[in-house]
């Protein structure tokens, strides 16, 4: 080997040696790629200062038993000078976007075993992913639904309130001023049992619903708002078989009812 050839392979060595030293490997890994002790490098060392933000999903995909070159494809380069000799720990400086836009910065460490596979990943903090922010969940108001027995709240065969129906819907009325009625609309649906003529029946249950309607508006509650329906004895909540008698009459009170739903004007829910 002549001076030259001689020369370049000192040179090479030399490189070689002052990557090597470069390094900041100072965890006390050992060959399961495992430690106590995870030491991070000061950020103001690294080769890329400024970090990354990582994609969260990527970040979520690390595991044990990944090469070298998976790493890299999920997460990136590392962002300090690491050697070129065997090198067991990569570092990161992360950052992640919050939902008030605001950003949390971390730093991440992947240690690997003797065989240069990833092993043991470590943040610092500690608790970076549970200091990020949930996003802000939009509050779901669950829809106003209201039931009240017909036989409370008239006579049989009678569109007009009685004393204890006047009471019942004064109280709803105080009830629906405490909600959010701006967009909203009130339905009123008056519901009868099967016996007796359809016809009237549905006559009937739409009679007691404007009656419902009146007394609420009594009791300060937009009359434009409100919608009316008489369902007579279209929606049965129970079948009874047999002709009208006490026990039948008795069997069908569910049926003998008035609802109140609040709804969305534009989209009738």
């Amino acid at each position: 080997m002549n001076y030259f050839k001689v020369a370049r392979v000192m040179l090479a060595i030399s490189g070689i040696a002052l990557l090597s030293a470069c390094t900041h490997s100072v965890s006390d890994v050992d060959a399961q790629g495992k430690t106590a002790r995870p030491v991070f490098p000061d950020a103001s060392s690294a080769v890329r200062e400024e970090g990354s933000f990582v994609n969260l999903d990527n970040l979520k995909q690390m595991r044990a038993g990944l090469t070298k070159p998976q790493v890299y494809e999920l997460i990136g380069t590392p962002h300090f000078k690491e050697g070129v000799i065997r090198v067991k720990e990569w570092d990161y400086i992360f950052h992640f976007t919050q939902p008030d836009k605001s950003v949390l910065t971390c730093q991440y460490k992947v240690l690997f075993d003797s065989n240069m596979t990833a092993q043991s990943f470590y943040f610092m903090p500690e608790d970076c992913l549970s200091r990020l922010k949930a996003p802000a969940v939009p509050e779901v108001k669950t829809p106003v639904h209201k039931e009240i027995s017909g036989s409370s709240l008239f006579a049989f065969g009678s569109p007009a309130l009685s004393a204890e129906g006047v009471s019942q819907v004064s109280r709803l009325a105080g009830e629906l001023k405490g909600e959010s009625l701006t967009g909203k609309h009130v339905v009123v649906t008056g519901h009868t049992d099967r016996i007796g003529n359809p016809v009237k029946n549905q006559q009937l249950s739409l009679a007691r619903a404007e009656s419902v309607k009146q007394m609420l508006i009594e009791n300060g509650i937009s009359g434009s708002i409100i919608e009316t329906r008489g369902m007579g004895d279209a929606m049965p909540r129970v079948n009874c078989p047999g002709k009208k008698s006490p026990a039948v009459i008795e069997c069908l009170a569910p049926n003998r009812r008035m609802t109140f739903d609040v709804v969305d004007i534009n989209s009738g829910k």
